[in-house]
Protein backbone atom coordinates (compact mmCIF):
# COMPACT_ATOMS: atom_id res chain seq x y z
CA UNK A 1 0.00 0.00 0.00
CA UNK A 2 1.18 3.46 -0.82
CA UNK A 3 0.74 6.87 0.63
CA UNK A 4 0.44 9.54 -1.50
CA UNK A 5 0.67 13.42 -0.83
CA UNK A 6 -0.33 16.15 -2.54
CA UNK A 7 0.96 19.74 -1.90
CA UNK A 8 1.59 22.95 -3.39
CA UNK A 9 3.47 26.29 -1.70
CA UNK A 10 0.16 28.77 -1.76
CA UNK A 11 -3.47 28.38 -2.03
CA UNK A 12 -5.38 28.36 -5.24
CA UNK A 13 -2.78 26.34 -7.36
CA UNK A 14 -5.71 23.58 -7.73
CA UNK A 15 -3.93 21.07 -5.22
CA UNK A 16 -7.38 19.59 -4.17
CA UNK A 17 -8.22 19.16 -7.97
CA UNK A 18 -5.05 17.18 -8.60
CA UNK A 19 -5.55 14.79 -5.65
CA UNK A 20 -8.93 13.87 -6.28
CA UNK A 21 -8.28 13.43 -9.63
CA UNK A 22 -5.61 10.93 -9.00
CA UNK A 23 -7.32 9.26 -6.42
CA UNK A 24 -10.57 8.63 -9.20
CA UNK A 25 -8.39 7.74 -11.25
CA UNK A 26 -6.32 5.20 -9.65
CA UNK A 27 -10.09 3.82 -8.37
CA UNK A 28 -11.36 3.84 -12.19
CA UNK A 29 -8.08 1.52 -12.22
CA UNK A 30 -9.69 -1.38 -10.16
CA UNK A 31 -7.77 -0.38 -7.24
CA UNK A 32 -9.58 0.03 -3.64
CA UNK A 33 -8.20 3.79 -2.81
CA UNK A 34 -9.16 6.35 0.33
CA UNK A 35 -9.05 9.63 -0.56
CA UNK A 36 -8.13 11.53 2.69
CA UNK A 37 -8.84 15.36 3.41
CA UNK A 38 -5.73 16.78 5.31
CA UNK A 39 -6.43 20.58 4.70
CA UNK A 40 -7.30 21.43 8.14
CA UNK A 41 -7.59 25.64 6.93
CA UNK A 42 -10.01 24.78 4.11
CA UNK A 43 -11.38 21.19 3.30
CA UNK A 44 -13.39 20.68 0.01
CA UNK A 45 -12.91 17.24 -0.73
CA UNK A 46 -16.75 16.54 -0.19
CA UNK A 47 -17.89 19.11 -2.60
CA UNK A 48 -15.30 17.79 -5.54
CA UNK A 49 -16.73 13.69 -4.37
CA UNK A 50 -20.56 15.52 -4.27
CA UNK A 51 -21.14 14.65 -1.29
CA UNK A 52 -22.71 17.99 0.56
CA UNK A 53 -22.61 17.39 4.72
CA UNK A 54 -20.11 14.34 5.48
CA UNK A 55 -21.25 12.49 8.63
CA UNK A 56 -17.71 11.99 9.83
CA UNK A 57 -14.22 13.66 9.85
CA UNK A 58 -11.15 13.48 10.27
CA UNK A 59 -11.19 15.22 13.47
CA UNK A 60 -12.71 12.80 15.13
CA UNK A 61 -9.48 10.27 14.81
CA UNK A 62 -7.70 12.75 17.21
CA UNK A 63 -10.64 14.14 18.67
CA UNK A 64 -12.65 10.70 19.83
CA UNK A 65 -10.22 8.53 18.84
CA UNK A 66 -12.08 6.81 16.38
CA UNK A 67 -10.47 4.49 14.03
CA UNK A 68 -10.08 5.73 10.58
CA UNK A 69 -12.13 3.06 8.88
CA UNK A 70 -14.83 4.06 10.41
CA UNK A 71 -14.21 7.51 8.74
CA UNK A 72 -13.95 6.61 5.45
CA UNK A 73 -17.35 7.28 3.56
CA UNK A 74 -18.85 5.94 0.27
CA UNK A 75 -18.32 8.49 -2.71
CA UNK A 76 -20.74 6.79 -4.91
CA UNK A 77 -17.23 5.67 -7.56
CA UNK A 78 -16.79 1.96 -6.65
CA UNK A 79 -13.24 1.45 -4.92
CA UNK A 80 -13.08 5.52 -3.75
CA UNK A 81 -13.86 6.01 -0.22
CA UNK A 82 -13.00 9.60 1.55
CA UNK A 83 -12.09 10.38 5.22
CA UNK A 84 -13.50 14.31 4.41
CA UNK A 85 -12.01 17.04 6.80
CA UNK A 86 -13.13 18.71 9.66
CA UNK A 87 -14.94 21.94 9.07
CA UNK A 88 -15.20 23.02 12.17
CA UNK A 89 -11.59 23.82 12.75
CA UNK A 90 -9.16 26.20 11.00
CA UNK A 91 -6.03 25.32 13.24
CA UNK A 92 -3.79 22.50 14.08
CA UNK A 93 -1.82 23.77 16.72
CA UNK A 94 -3.25 21.06 19.16
CA UNK A 95 -1.73 18.30 16.72
CA UNK A 96 1.27 17.16 18.14
CA UNK A 97 4.44 15.34 16.33
CA UNK A 98 3.24 12.00 17.93
CA UNK A 99 -0.14 12.24 16.97
CA UNK A 100 1.00 12.87 13.46
CA UNK A 101 2.81 9.33 14.03
CA UNK A 102 -0.20 7.84 15.15
CA UNK A 103 -2.27 8.95 11.97
CA UNK A 104 0.49 7.57 9.32
CA UNK A 105 0.44 3.94 11.49
CA UNK A 106 -3.16 4.04 10.76
CA UNK A 107 -3.29 5.33 7.37
CA UNK A 108 -1.18 2.22 6.42
CA UNK A 109 -4.06 0.06 8.38
CA UNK A 110 -6.13 0.91 6.04
CA UNK A 111 -7.87 -1.51 3.59
CA UNK A 112 -6.89 -0.34 0.63
CA UNK A 113 -4.14 -0.05 -2.34
CA UNK A 114 -3.30 3.69 -2.15
CA UNK A 115 -4.16 6.83 0.26
CA UNK A 116 -4.26 9.78 -1.09
CA UNK A 117 -3.95 13.30 0.71
CA UNK A 118 -5.37 16.24 0.26
CA UNK A 119 -2.31 18.86 2.62
CA UNK A 120 -2.71 22.20 2.70
CA UNK A 121 -1.28 25.14 1.52
CA UNK A 122 1.65 27.04 3.48
CA UNK A 123 4.91 25.49 5.18
CA UNK A 124 3.68 24.64 8.05
CA UNK A 125 5.00 21.96 10.12
CA UNK A 126 2.24 19.45 9.98
CA UNK A 127 1.88 19.82 6.44
CA UNK A 128 5.98 19.84 5.62
CA UNK A 129 5.85 16.72 8.18
CA UNK A 130 2.97 14.93 6.28
CA UNK A 131 4.72 15.37 2.99
CA UNK A 132 7.80 14.01 4.46
CA UNK A 133 6.42 10.41 5.31
CA UNK A 134 4.67 9.95 2.03
CA UNK A 135 5.61 7.60 -0.34
CA UNK A 136 4.39 9.59 -3.48
CA UNK A 137 4.99 13.10 -3.52
CA UNK A 138 3.06 15.43 -5.91
CA UNK A 139 3.62 19.35 -5.95
CA UNK A 140 1.16 21.39 -7.47
CA UNK A 141 2.14 24.82 -8.90
CA UNK A 142 0.96 27.43 -11.67
CA UNK A 143 2.50 29.32 -14.64
CA UNK A 144 2.93 32.25 -12.60
CA UNK A 145 5.41 34.02 -10.63
CA UNK A 146 4.56 33.96 -7.21
CA UNK A 147 2.77 30.41 -7.11
CA UNK A 148 6.50 28.98 -8.06
CA UNK A 149 8.02 31.55 -5.95
CA UNK A 150 5.95 29.87 -3.15
CA UNK A 151 6.70 26.52 -4.53
CA UNK A 152 10.89 27.12 -3.80
CA UNK A 153 10.14 28.24 0.02
CA UNK A 154 7.72 25.17 0.26
CA UNK A 155 10.63 23.18 -0.88
CA UNK A 156 13.15 24.58 1.04
CA UNK A 157 11.36 24.58 3.94
CA UNK A 158 10.59 21.03 3.16
CA UNK A 159 14.93 20.43 3.25
CA UNK A 160 15.16 22.68 6.51
CA UNK A 161 12.14 20.51 8.19
CA UNK A 162 13.61 17.53 6.85
CA UNK A 163 17.47 17.66 8.37
CA UNK A 164 15.89 19.18 12.06
CA UNK A 165 14.15 15.73 12.37
CA UNK A 166 17.23 14.09 11.33
CA UNK A 167 19.64 15.78 13.77
CA UNK A 168 16.65 15.81 16.35
CA UNK A 169 16.72 11.75 16.22
CA UNK A 170 20.64 11.61 15.93
CA UNK A 171 21.23 14.12 18.79
CA UNK A 172 22.96 16.57 16.77
CA UNK A 173 20.79 19.40 16.99
CA UNK A 174 22.18 21.36 19.73
CA UNK A 175 25.76 20.32 18.43
CA UNK A 176 25.10 21.57 14.86
CA UNK A 177 23.75 25.34 15.99
CA UNK A 178 27.11 26.09 17.46
CA UNK A 179 28.87 25.02 14.03
CA UNK A 180 26.52 27.46 12.27
CA UNK A 181 27.21 30.08 14.89
CA UNK A 182 30.76 29.74 14.16
CA UNK A 183 30.59 28.67 10.35
CA UNK A 184 32.96 30.88 9.40
CA UNK A 185 35.92 29.18 11.89
CA UNK A 186 35.06 26.07 10.23
CA UNK A 187 35.08 27.09 6.73
CA UNK A 188 30.99 26.61 5.97
CA UNK A 189 29.53 29.37 3.62
CA UNK A 190 26.78 27.98 2.17
CA UNK A 191 24.36 25.18 3.29
CA UNK A 192 25.60 22.61 1.23
CA UNK A 193 29.05 22.98 2.75
CA UNK A 194 26.94 22.50 6.32
CA UNK A 195 25.43 19.79 5.49
CA UNK A 196 28.42 18.26 4.16
CA UNK A 197 30.29 19.02 7.66
CA UNK A 198 27.53 17.51 9.52
CA UNK A 199 27.57 14.25 7.60
CA UNK A 200 31.18 13.94 8.74
CA UNK A 201 30.30 13.85 12.82
CA UNK A 202 27.91 11.13 12.68
CA UNK A 203 27.98 7.66 10.64
CA UNK A 204 24.83 7.03 11.17
CA UNK A 205 23.26 10.35 10.71
CA UNK A 206 24.83 10.37 7.14
CA UNK A 207 23.52 6.94 6.60
CA UNK A 208 20.00 8.38 7.58
CA UNK A 209 20.08 11.72 5.60
CA UNK A 210 20.95 9.23 2.36
CA UNK A 211 17.82 7.09 3.31
CA UNK A 212 15.50 10.16 3.34
CA UNK A 213 17.04 11.75 0.15
CA UNK A 214 16.46 8.80 -1.32
CA UNK A 215 12.50 8.98 -0.20
CA UNK A 216 12.65 12.91 -1.56
CA UNK A 217 11.65 12.56 -4.84
CA UNK A 218 9.01 15.07 -6.67
CA UNK A 219 6.45 14.53 -9.17
CA UNK A 220 5.87 18.13 -10.32
CA UNK A 221 1.64 18.85 -11.89
CA UNK A 222 1.87 21.84 -14.04
CA UNK A 223 -1.62 23.60 -13.74
CA UNK A 224 -4.34 26.27 -15.26
CA UNK A 225 -2.06 26.29 -18.37
CA UNK A 226 -3.67 28.85 -20.19
CA UNK A 227 -0.98 28.55 -24.03
CA UNK A 228 1.04 25.58 -24.41
CA UNK A 229 4.46 27.96 -24.36
CA UNK A 230 3.61 27.82 -21.07
CA UNK A 231 4.48 24.26 -20.04
CA UNK A 232 8.18 25.04 -20.47
CA UNK A 233 7.96 26.33 -16.67
CA UNK A 234 7.15 22.91 -15.59
CA UNK A 235 10.62 21.51 -17.53
CA UNK A 236 12.19 24.42 -15.99
CA UNK A 237 11.09 24.47 -11.95
CA UNK A 238 11.81 20.32 -12.49
CA UNK A 239 15.27 21.37 -13.67
CA UNK A 240 15.95 23.99 -11.30
CA UNK A 241 14.66 21.81 -7.78
CA UNK A 242 17.06 19.27 -8.71
CA UNK A 243 19.91 21.59 -9.43
CA UNK A 244 19.52 24.26 -6.47
CA UNK A 245 17.89 22.08 -3.46
CA UNK A 246 18.93 18.61 -4.81
CA UNK A 247 15.79 16.93 -4.60
CA UNK A 248 15.19 14.46 -7.59
CA UNK A 249 12.12 15.17 -9.45
CA UNK A 250 10.23 14.70 -12.45
CA UNK A 251 7.80 16.82 -14.72
CA UNK A 252 4.29 14.57 -14.36
CA UNK A 253 2.09 16.94 -16.99
CA UNK A 254 0.01 19.74 -17.03
CA UNK A 255 -3.53 20.65 -16.86
CA UNK A 256 -5.25 23.42 -19.12
CA UNK A 257 -7.19 26.38 -17.71
CA UNK A 258 -10.81 25.38 -17.47
CA UNK A 259 -13.10 28.47 -16.83
CA UNK A 260 -16.33 26.54 -16.63
CA UNK A 261 -14.69 24.33 -14.01
CA UNK A 262 -16.95 25.53 -10.88
CA UNK A 263 -20.09 24.13 -13.53
CA UNK A 264 -18.87 20.59 -13.01
CA UNK A 265 -19.96 20.94 -8.79
CA UNK A 266 -22.81 19.21 -8.43
CA UNK A 267 -24.53 17.58 -5.04
CA UNK A 268 -24.94 14.36 -7.00
CA UNK A 269 -21.71 13.11 -8.40
CA UNK A 270 -17.89 13.74 -7.98
CA UNK A 271 -17.06 16.99 -10.30
CA UNK A 272 -14.66 15.53 -12.09
CA UNK A 273 -17.61 12.98 -13.35
CA UNK A 274 -19.75 15.24 -14.73
CA UNK A 275 -20.08 15.14 -18.82
CA UNK A 276 -18.22 18.56 -19.04
CA UNK A 277 -15.37 17.53 -16.95
CA UNK A 278 -13.89 15.05 -20.21
CA UNK A 279 -10.75 17.68 -21.12
CA UNK A 280 -9.81 17.29 -17.45
CA UNK A 281 -10.21 14.14 -16.85
CA UNK A 282 -8.48 13.16 -19.86
CA UNK A 283 -5.28 15.42 -18.89
CA UNK A 284 -5.58 13.56 -15.36
CA UNK A 285 -5.21 10.10 -16.39
CA UNK A 286 -1.79 11.36 -18.42
CA UNK A 287 -0.50 12.97 -15.49
CA UNK A 288 -1.47 9.42 -13.30
CA UNK A 289 0.08 7.29 -16.15
CA UNK A 290 3.48 9.62 -15.83
CA UNK A 291 3.88 9.46 -12.20
CA UNK A 292 3.24 5.11 -12.58
CA UNK A 293 5.15 4.70 -15.24
CA UNK A 294 8.21 7.01 -13.81
CA UNK A 295 7.38 6.21 -10.08
CA UNK A 296 10.92 7.19 -8.67
CA UNK A 297 13.23 8.97 -11.34
CA UNK A 298 11.23 9.71 -13.93
CA UNK A 299 13.38 9.69 -17.07
CA UNK A 300 10.64 9.91 -19.65
CA UNK A 301 8.17 13.42 -19.42
CA UNK A 302 4.40 12.79 -19.84
CA UNK A 303 2.32 15.53 -20.67
CA UNK A 304 -1.18 15.90 -19.71
CA UNK A 305 -3.19 14.99 -22.68
CA UNK A 306 -5.80 17.50 -23.32
CA UNK A 307 -8.03 15.97 -25.85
Amino acid sequence: MQIWAVAGGKGGTGKSLIANGLALGLAERGLQVILVDADYGGPNQHSYCGIRKPATNLGQFFEERRPLEELAVDTGVPGLRLVPGNLNTASTDSITWSQKQKLFRHLRLLRADHVVLDLGAGTQYDTLDTFLLADVKVGVILPDPLAIENFYLFLKNLKFRQLGNLLSQAGLKERAKEIWKQRQDYGIHDAREFVQHLRSLSAGFAESLDQQQERMFLQVVLNQVREFSQVELGLAVKSSVQKYLQIDSAFAGYLRYDKDLWQHFSQEQPALRSSGSFTLRYAMEGVLSSILDHPRRGEGVAHGRTG
